[in-house]
């Protein structure tokens, strides 16, 4: 039995009443064309393959190719790569690509923003994360959970949080709970468009400093009219403002 690495960031999911489920969650056909980031040790990459059309699976951990390869089906097809580095070109057909993975606990933002980078070929994305970063993605105004990666998410996509875990449904059991969350990207939305890279401009300034008012903020990159014309209370935190607020803001500097 291959173990874990730590610095790969690495609990494989275990719990076949939770890999039954997530089954059932996202409700593959035998048409559609599935992306699976960090297959690890294929106890979700077997009972895919059995259910779709084909199945990429991206896995980095040298060590776990064999196992992988001796899953028996003509529809798998593994990819020893980082993902941060994966061409989604290169696996592309006529239609839009599903995506699935148990990602890393260590570098999820960087995996999220590539996956926003790669919006326009997937129909649909479905995670595993540490619960503490689910909360983050999902997060409202006025919450400490509340930052730049919330307004970016919410901006980019309509997420819903489907399936928490316990740390008994993986080897080795982290030490926190996990959440199982959809993606549905918002049409016509594209981490590229004008929009989403004022926004992110935007937010790293005001978030950089969560305590000063939005006011001192914004002055670094508005003029005294555009503020005026946005009408927002200047006394708020960064944490106060909703996502619409956010959009608002980078629409005015286009």
């Amino acid at each position: 039995m291959i173990k874990a690495k730590k610095d790969l960031g690495q609990n494989f999911l275990i719990d076949k009443v939770a890999l039954n489920k997530i089954i059932e969650l996202i409700n593959p056909s035998n048409v559609e064309h599935f992306l699976e980031i960090g297959p690890g040790q294929g106890a979700l990459t077997k009972l895919l393959t059995t259910k779709i059309k084909r199945l990429d699976a991206v896995e980095l951990d040298e060590d776990l190719l064999l196992s992988l390869r001796l899953i028996n089906s003509k529809k798998l097809f593994i990819h020893h790569e980082n993902i941060l580095n994966f061409n989604v070109d290169s696996i592309l057909d006529y239609e839009k690509i599903r995506i699935i993975g148990n990602l890393p606990y260590n570098i999820s933002t960087e995996i999220m923003l590539w996956a926003f980078d790669n919006l326009r070929y997937f129909e649909d994305m479905h995670f595993m994360f540490q619960k503490e970063f689910g909360d983050r993605l999902s997060a409202k105004p006025n919450s400490k959970s509340y930052g730049r990666i919330s307004v970016l998410t919410q901006y980019l996509t309509e997420l819903d949080r489907v399936l928490y875990l316990e740390p008994d449904s993986f080897k080795p059991k982290p030490s926190v709970e996990s959440v199982f969350v959809r993606f549905k990207p918002i049409k016509d939305r594209h981490i590229l468009s004008p929009t989403a890279k004022k926004l992110q401009e935007i937010t790293k300034e005001t978030f950089m400093h969560r305590r000063k008012m939005i006011g001192k903020s914004l002055k670094n990159i508005l003029t005294a009219q555009q503020i005026e014309q946005l009408d927002i209370d200047l006394s708020l935190r960064p944490e106060n403002l909703s996502v619409n607020d956010y959009v608002r803001i980078a629409e005015e500097l286009i």
